[in-house]
Formats: C-alpha cells, sequence, structure tokens
C-alpha cells in the first residue's frame, strides 16, 4: 500500500464537486427516456407482485437486471463526461448484464464476508463488517463500471487507491448513497403504510428505481470528477463539460475560436493559438491534452514528442501518473527510443505501471536505463524493479537472476543489495525445484 499512497491525488479537481451539484442528481431521472422507463418497469415491477412467488421473483429479478444495464450504462456516460441521458436502446445504449452480474458478484462476496465477520465475532463483528461494506461497496461499484472486472473491484489496492485518491469526499459520497437508500426505505415504508389501493405497488417499484438512477448517476459524476488522477480516460474536458453543465458561466472564448480553426481546417493557426495560450496557461491540463492531441494529429511527431516530454514532466509533479504513463505509452509507439526529459521520474513512472498491470510499458521505459544514466542513484532499484516484473509476469526467472547478480556485483553496499539477494535466493529455490 505505501506504493498507492505514493500515487495518489492529494489536490481537488477544478471541476465543480459533486457535493455542490445535490439538486442536478434528484433532477436526472425527470428525463423523458429515463422517466418512461422508470414507469414502465414501475408497472411491470407491480404487476410481478401479484403472479406466484416463483414467477413474481423470476419477473423482478429480471427486471432489475435490465434496469440495472441502464443504470450502468448511465453511470459509463457520466464518467465519460457526458451528463445528458442516453439517447436509445441501440448498440452501446443497451447496457451490459455483465456488469451486472458482476456487481451481483461483489455484494455476494462482500456479504459472506460480512457473515463470516458476524460468526466469528457476533454483533460486534457484524457491526463492524456491515459498515466496511458500505464504505467499500461505492469504491468496487465505481470499479466494475471503469475496468469492467470483478476481480479488481474486490482488490483492496484498488479499492483503497480510489478513496485516497478521491480523499475525504469519498466518505461524504458514501454518506450520500447511504442516505439515499434510507430515504428510498424510509419514503416506501411511508407509502405501504398509508396508501390501501393497488398502486401502491408500482409506486414502491417507482420509487426504488428512481432513487437507484440518482445513485449511480452521482457515482458517476464522481469518477468524471476525479478522472484525472484516477487515470480514468474522460472523451469531455472539464472547461466543455462545465459549459453544459452551466451555460450561465460561458464557454472559454479560446476554446471556441480554437474549436472554428480546427472546423476550417486551420490546424498551423489552431496550434499557434494553443502555443500562444500556454505561455500564460501553463498549469491547464485541459489546453496541454488539446495542443498534444492536434501535433500528433497534424503529424508534427517532433514537436510533439517535445511537449509531451514537458507535458509528462508537469503530470507527474502533480502526481497523475497514470495519465502519464497513457502519455508515455503513445510516445513509445510513435518512438520505441523515446526517453523522459527528467530521468528522475522513471522509476516513479514505472512502478505505478506494474501497479496498473502494465508491466510492458514499465520495462519499456526502464530499457537501457543504466546505459542512458551510468551513474545515476535509481539504478539499484531500476534493476530490483525490473528482476521482479519478469519474473513475476513473464516468468523469465534466468533473466531476472541476471539482474539480480547484477545489482549485488555493482552495488554490494546499497541498501537495496539484501533485498536483491533474498529475491535471487528464492528464485534459485524455486529454478533447483523445476
Amino acid at each position: 500500500m505505501a506504493d498507492q499512497d505514493r500515487f495518489a491525488a492529494d489536490t481537488g479537481s477544478t471541476f465543480t464537486p459533486f457535493w455542490r451539484r445535490l439538486p442536478s442528481f434528484f433532477v436526472y431521472p425527470l428525463q423523458m427516456g429515463s422517466m418512461l422507463r422508470i414507469a414502465g418497469y414501475s408497472f411491470l415491477g407491480g404487476f410481478a407482485m401479484l403472479l406466484p412467488s416463483l414467477f413474481g421473483g423470476i419477473v423482478t429479478i429480471i427486471l432489475w437486471i435490465v434496469f440495472l444495464k441502464y443504470a450502468f450504462v448511465v453511470m459509463e456516460r457520466t464518467a465519460n463526461g457526458q451528463f445528458d441521458e442516453p439517447g436509445g436502446l441501440r448498440d452501446k445504449e443497451e447496457g451490459d448484464a455483465g456488469q451486472v452480474m458482476r456487481q451481483y458478484g461483489l455484494f455476494l462476496i462482500l456479504g459472506v464476508i460480512v457473515g463470516v465477520c458476524a460468526v466469528l465475532f457476533g454483533k460486534v463483528g457484524f457491526g463492524i463488517g456491515w459498515m466496511l461494506m458500505n464504505i467499500v461497496i461505492p469504491a468496487g461499484i465505481m470499479i466494475i463500471a471503469v475496468e469492467r472486472s470483478l476481480g479488481k473491484a474486490l482488490n483492496p489496492g484498488q479499492i483503497l487507491f480510489y478513496m485516497k485518491t478521491i480523499g475525504s469526499p469519498y466518505l461524504a459520497l458514501c454518506a450520500f448513497l447511504f442516505s439515499l437508500l434510507e430515504s428510498s426505505q424510509w419514503l416506501q415504508g411511508f407509502l405501504y403504510e398509508h396508501m390501501d389501493s393497488w398502486l401502491a405497488m408500482p409506486l414502491l417499484n417507482f420509487v426504488d428505481f428512481y432513487f437507484v438512477l440518482i445513485i449511480y448517476h452521482m457515482m458517476g459524476y464522481a469518477i468524471y470528477q476525479y478522472h484525472e488522477p484516477l487515470g480514468v480516460y474522460a472523451a469531455v474536458g472539464f472547461e466543455e463539460a462545465e459549459a453544459k453543465l452551466s451555460p450561465g458561466k460561458g464557454a472559454d472564448p479560446v476554446l471556441s475560436k480554437l474549436g472554428t480553426l480546427i472546423a476550417n481546417g486551420q490546424q498551423d493557426e489552431a496550434l499557434e493559438l494553443l502555443r500562444n495560450e500556454l505561455r500564460t496557461r501553463w498549469e491547464d491540463n485541459d489546453l496541454h491534452e488539446r495542443y498534444q492531441k492536434l501535433l500528433v494529429a497534424s503529424g508534427k511527431q517532433t514537436e510533439a514528442l517535445h511537449h509531451a516530454r514537458e507535458f509528462i514532466v508537469k503530470l507527474v509533479n502533480e502526481k497523475r501518473l497514470f495519465q502519464a504513463l497513457d502519455l508515455c505509452e503513445q510516445c513509445l509507439k510513435a518512438d520505441a527510443e523515446f526517453q523522459l526529459q527528467d530521468s528522475y521520474q522513471v522509476q516513479d513512472l514505472a512502478v505505478a505501471a506494474r501497479i496498473g498491470r502494465r508491466s510492458r510499458l514499465a520495462l519499456d521505459l526502464m530499457r537501457r536505463f543504466d546505459r542512458r544514466y551510468p551513474d545515476h542513484p535509481h539504478i539499484p532499484a531500476v534493476y530490483l524493479l525490473s528482476a521482479q516484473i519478469l519474473s513475476e509476469h513473464y516468468k523469465m526467472d534466468k533473466e531476472a537472476m541476471q539482474i539480480l547478480q547484477a545489482l549485488q556485483a555493482k552495488f554490494p553496499d546499497h541498501a537495496l543489495a539484501k533485498e536483491a539477494g533474498q529475491y535471487l535466493q528464492a528464485l534459485s529455490k524455486v529454478a533447483a525445484l523445476g
């Protein structure tokens, strides 16, 4: 977890935070498409309550799978910076039932853990397990939406990374989500007690679907708000999204002019506009991203690589390592000999790449590090990390052992020499057995 802590962002996003947009979350389900879905599913759910328990249960399960597919589409679109409702039932808008199954798997496994805690430690164990479950589940669902992986959603390191990166607002998010669930249950109880009509049954489902959509939209917004430090790609930049959500603020005039130039095919003028703007707005990462993409699209590879080196330094200093890794990967594809501007950032990026399971990228970043920087103090750490990746991810124990032996021979007094010796001894035992 020490590595995860190093890469967590401790600065907030410049985008309007989710806790300042609470009213908009309650309004979101009122859009035509969402409201029609909620109403339709509510009546079907009410009808299912009148069926025999077995058939009614099957219909209810199917309804929830279909609705949660839609909820995940809403969440994923929101995380991408698209705050309008899905346009229809075509293509990707249909959603992925696999996402719903992964979520159910997450609930089931966490539920089993809570049950084990209750058996082992009684009420105290159940209370602690229940509390932890409510804190872990939002991160787990967000990871499923982003990574489409149950394994990653259950990975403690990944969960803690999301919590640490979002910081204290994550606890506020959990509190809001818990309050929404409690409000939903209270409202359902109130309707059940005070309505004798058959309309109570569809209304109970309506409340459920309505509040669930609010919850998924809010989680998607939280992902988007922190997508840069989380290393999540979003197609819509903050400036554009803010302009759509808050029309009164007005769009950035520079971006408006930029869009006009690009639409007219005036790429050189657009590049010059961005160069001049970056001189006074160097901290604006959105402008850097636009400039980098436009350089690549214009075929100006040399200039793009030069800017990328500067931009990577900035991103690493801001602890946006996963965003920096995406740029590194892009540059290495364009030029296999690409080198970072700051050699002291190679190790941090390689460690981040290993955490993100991008082993090939980590090795590419560290390739020939000792030759490029003969007296660099990070050489032992780069040796050790390279050996670990070769052994653990590629089963290249022989090559890993050679690197570890070189570390011991060249740096016998270094603090990592002992760790390298222990690792080498473990690999030797494995080799002897095999």
